[in-house]
């Protein structure tokens, strides 16, 4: 796996947040939460200029529950209401990996992501990023691509 050293650009997105996510629900509530967000931005008329992705942050000690963002950039801010607001992703320094192949084996990514950082000395910021380059209803399980960020201190 290529792992490399970047500095992120941050865009701007709308996103929702939802709190306590467990490991084993996060397929649903992602699949219901970009949705929600992709039908908002379409019915605002409002064009996205990146990848939709999710942050997770405030985890668990052993990982096992998250508060996850749901976004989606946009090229400019827009107004929002009731659950959805506007949001920055990713800026700074980062530790990145593709990924490539089925959701559900990203597991490798991370793994290999935490050894890089130990080995290399760099500290986490707790908050890490996956980047949905393609669209899972018309791309093979097998040819999905997420692009995994840990931003560094």
């Amino acid at each position: 796996m290529n792992i490399e050293v970047t500095n992120q650009i941050p865009e701007i997105a709308v996103a929702i947040k939802k709190v306590a996510i467990s490991m084993d629900d996060i397929a649903n509530v992602t699949t219901e939460g970009l949705g929600k967000v992709f039908a908002f931005l379409a019915e605002q008329g409002v064009q996205i200029s990146g990848a939709p992705y999710l942050a997770y942050m405030n985890g668990s000690a052993d990982f096992s529950q998250f508060d996850v963002e749901m976004g989606i950039p946009v090229a400019q801010e827009i107004a929002v209401s009731g659950e959805f607001y506007m949001s920055k992703n990713c800026e700074g320094k980062a530790v990145c990996a593709m990924h490539k192949g089925a959701y559900k084996d990203i597991e490798v990514a991370y793994v290999a992501l935490m050894e890089y950082l130990t080995k290399n000395g760099f500290e986490s910021t707790g908050i890490y990023y996956d980047y949905y380059i393609n669209d899972p209803a018309n791309t093979p399980e097998s040819e999905l691509l997420t692009k995994v960020v840990f931003p560094v201190k």
